[in-house]
């Protein structure tokens, strides 16, 4: 149950891409999911699959981001700490 605290940004990728990313504290890729994700997604939705395929990949990654997970391995391997 390592990942649970990953499935909230998850879930808030899933409802407003990109803002899964910002609730992570990745400020710079959330803001490029929003403007290239949904200029891709505007632009290609006739095909239908480009939006769902970034849509799927945003959620994916804010599930799967390690960035906040190497912080907290980092301290809990300082001794002394």
């Amino acid at each position: 149950m390592e990942n649970t605290k990953y499935i909230v940004p998850a879930i808030i990728s899933a409802i407003i891409p990109g803002v899964g990313q910002i609730v992570k504290g990745e400020f710079v890729k959330g803001l490029l999911i929003i403007i290239v994700g949904g200029t891709l997604g505007f632009l290609f939705a006739w095909t239908f699959i480009v939006p769902i395929l970034i849509w799927a990949w945003n959620v994916y990654d804010a599930f799967t981001s390690d960035s906040e997970r190497a912080v907290v391995d980092d301290k809990s391997r300082r001794v002394g700490v």
